[in-house]
């Protein structure tokens, strides 16, 4: 009798543990802090329009040695980055040439590796900007 009164408080005690309620807060400072190198930046707009995923998901990362690689949307790219505080150069870009149902999308992105100048980090986005100060293009941090 005394072994099923200890066994039935064990068990009513494990069904309380296995019941209660287990709060867990989503505190967006547990996040890691987006960096230029590292990350994987997804395209969400591109010269002012936003970008359909077709193929493969438009994206962009950058290496701490200086390269730079990602997809345009179908073909994967290539090349070389130069920094300065927040002023950024892409170059040696070269990418594969397969035919692609998202060739605006590969366009408008080859458009703006030629064209930026500089870029900023805010929050959980990459934006990049022409000579102008323009922005014309906003990727996404995407964490895995």
């Amino acid at each position: 009798m005394k072994n099923r009164n200890i066994f039935l408080a064990g068990l009513i005690c494990l069904f309380l543990t296995a019941c209660s309620v287990v709060s867990v807060e989503n505190n967006s400072s547990t996040k890691p802090k987006a960096t230029l190198t590292n990350s994987y930046f997804k395209a969400i707009v591109l010269n002012g329009e936003k970008v359909e995923v077709f193929d493969r998901e438009p994206h962009i990362r950058f290496q701490d040695d200086g390269k730079v690689f990602g997809a345009l949307g179908c073909n994967n790219f290539f090349g070389t980055y130069k920094k300065d505080k927040n002023e950024i150069v892409f170059q040696n870009i070269a990418s594969t040439k397969m035919m692609c149902h998202a060739i605006k999308t590969e366009d408008e992105f080859s458009k703006v590796l030629q064209n930026t100048k500089t870029y900023e980090i805010k929050e959980e986005s990459l934006i990049l900007f022409d000579k102008d100060k323009k922005e014309i293009a906003k990727f996404n941090v995407v964490y895995f």
